[in-house]
């Protein structure tokens, strides 16, 4: 069927697909296949002084934040566990400013609005990416501003939806780096689709890591959004994925970058690691998921703390849901340097 009636085939994951969210439970329950468990990092080390070192020099928002969360890494199950835990009915540690019943009504009539503005295939559209735009909605209006003539690069750029969202923010290019053929096909498709000229975004078909003398990786090609390094089954498609580090793909391509969002599903500890010259010499404006693992969560803040001066950062949750690991999804770490404070 997928062969001779490819159109059909699709058709019928995506209603499965659905089927299955709409079954599934919704019992909340913490992701730890995508690096560790957050349990096992926290009791294996020193929880109070791994906390307080995430949580210096940030502000009261991000405290509330981390501390909400480590909450909820220690009281909900862990994936495999989770059909066996009780549903309560008000979340652990209580509700996070995106998660209060007034602001996910704000957010679901602006939804609505850009449902009309943006046509994607699949429909998916995500609040971190058309509402909150990857944090940048959160930020001094400054911020924005100076992307003028500098570039975007999309890390996890799955089927365009952050390059469509953020189409209009005049950026001089969009790199949009990706693994999935399938996903990556999908997005040429949306950006036609949407009328975004192909002079406005390069697509880069790697895979990022800390270093580039990794041999490719054999994966099956889900075209899913948790499409990642770190995970390898499945039975799909197998595509060969070439790895190499943020710094070599902005020298390769001679990127000079204003703001670089990162959703790579695990992988995110890594890209900072192998992109600290790019962040040193460019000093971007930053968004970086790090709720897959806890590498993600507790390492990469303090770890650009102590190599980029004058930053601040915050943590924010970018996702009004609860259920399943929705409890924990969408957090991200937002950074800017200073001087574009007073810009």
């Amino acid at each position: 069927m997928r062969e001779y009636l490819p159109k059909f085939y699709f058709l019928a994951v995506e209603i499965k697909n659905k089927l299955t969210a709409v079954f599934q439970s919704d019992v909340p329950y913490i992701t730890d296949s995508l690096g560790g468990s957050f349990k096992t990092y926290l009791h294996r080390g020193n929880k109070d002084q791994i906390v307080r070192n995430l949580k210096r020099g940030l502000d009261g928002q991000s405290k509330r934040t981390v501390d909400v969360l480590v909450q909820r890494f220690l009281a909900y199950p862990d994936e495999n566990e989770k059909n066996r835990a009780r549903v309560s009915s008000q979340p652990i540690g209580g509700y996070l400013p995106c998660e209060n019943p007034a602001k996910r009504s704000e957010v679901d009539r602006a939804m609505v609005e850009v449902q009309s503005k943006f046509d994607i295939t699949p429909k998916i559209y995500d609040e971190s990416v058309f509402y909150y735009q990857h944090g940048l909605r959160l930020m001094p209006g400054s911020v924005v501003q100076s992307f003028r003539n500098k570039d975007f690069i999309d890390c996890g750029a799955y089927i365009g939806d952050s390059a469509l969202s953020l189409s209009n923010l005049n950026f001089k290019k969009i790199y949009s780096i990706e693994i999935s053929k399938k996903s990556i096909s999908k997005y040429i498709f949306n950006m036609k689709k949407n009328q975004i000229g192909d002079e406005k975004y390069e697509i880069i078909e790697m895979g990022i890591t800390s270093r580039d003398d990794r041999e490719p990786l054999i994966l099956p090609d889900t075209g899913s959004a948790g499409l990642s390094l770190v995970r390898k089954y499945g039975k799909y498609d197998y595509i060969q994925v070439i790895q190499k580090s943020l710094d070599y793909i902005v020298d390769e391509y001679k990127i000079k970058p204003g703001f670089i969002k990162a959703d790579i599903e695990g992988g995110a500890y890594e890209m900072v690691v192998g992109g600290i010259r790019t962040l040193t010499n460019y000093r971007p404006v930053l968004s970086i998921a790090i709720y897959h693992n806890p590498k993600e969560f507790f390492e990469i803040k303090p770890y650009l703390e102590s190599r980029l001066k004058n930053y601040t950062f915050l943590i924010r949750k970018l996702d009004s849901s609860l259920h399943r690991n929705h409890c924990h999804s969408e957090v991200v770490l937002l950074g800017y340097p200073n001087e574009l404070k007073s810009n």
